[in-house]
């Protein structure tokens, strides 16, 4: 295959990036874990990133796919520096600074798995098309969506650092789960997909467990009982709303590569 080995490595790149995030979160849950470590992992996802990009910069492949790759090496850079400025995680110099470190890298994660769909085997042939059904449009709800999940990563990291209340970041939890459970069944409605479908039901999955475990979290406060279990569910909340951006991302990327506007149905109609 073409690009098996950009693919394969790009989906390694992902995998460690969620490594990079679970091992933040546990640093900034202050439940032992070594900061060092970290940053060990922090530099070996930068060294990966860039391969990826480089590798990607030299591919003959879409100019988009390439925008996606030096996005993704825009953020890592800026993440690193923000890493650096904001200190200690157990007494960050800047909270707003750690508030960001947090916060980008989960687009570093959607950023790269939209790569390793890109790259895989089902994006080198031609895509099976579908019609939009109307109203709402899958496209624009797909985008919206993306928007809003992006927003509740950000609260998710306010949050974390102290600049907002958990109940604003559950009313933003609630508007984000409306919209996710309006785009899986929008697709759901839609004639069988190899690939829309099951991107889908995934992101309805990853998002129950999501609410599940915030859920978990809140009740637990800050009760001593269970102490540990309750920064394994924090840190296990924090990997799956990166992975929830990641798979809203990857649905949205089929979405517009999959979905025909009415607009163009109706087009195509006519002529």
């Amino acid at each position: 295959m073409k690009n098996r080995g950009l693919h394969v490595y790009s989906i390694l790149v992902a995998g460690a990036t969620l490594g990079l995030i679970v091992s933040g979160a546990m640093v900034a849950s202050q439940n032992g874990t070594p900061e060092g470590w970290h940053r060990v992992i922090g530099a070996l996802v930068a060294v990966l990133v860039m391969g990826l990009g480089v590798w990607l910069a030299v591919t003959k492949t879409h100019e988009w796919l390439r925008r996606l790759g030096r996005a993704a090496v825009a953020v890592t850079i800026a993440d690193a520096g923000l890493g650096l400025l904001a200190g200690p995680a157990s007494a960050p110099a800047l909270p707003i600074v750690a508030m960001a470190h947090a916060f980008l890298a989960p687009l570093l994660l959607a950023l790269v798995a939209a790569i390793a769909v890109a790259t895989s085997r089902s994006w080198q042939c031609d895509p099976i098309c579908l019609q939009d059904q109307g109203w709402p449009p899958l496209r624009g709800v797909a985008r919206n969506t993306l928007a809003l999940v992006v927003i509740q990563v950000g609260l998710g990291a306010a949050f974390r650092y102290g600049s907002i209340s958990v109940m604003v970041h559950i009313l933003g939890a609630l508007i984000v789960v409306v919209f996710i459970l309006t785009l899986v069944v929008l697709v759901t409605l839609m004639p069988e997909h190899p690939t829309l479908r099951p991107a889908a039901v995934t992101l309805g999955v990853v998002t129950f467990a999501q609410v599940f475990m915030g859920l978990t979290v809140v009740s637990m406060g800050t009760a001593q009982a269970n102490k540990g279990f309750a920064a394994a569910v924090a840190v296990a909340h924090v990997a799956t709303g990166a992975v929830t951006l990641a798979t809203t991302l990857i649905v949205v990327l089929e979405v517009w590569r999959c979905v025909r506007p009415v607009v163009q149905a109706s087009a195509a109609i006519k002529d």
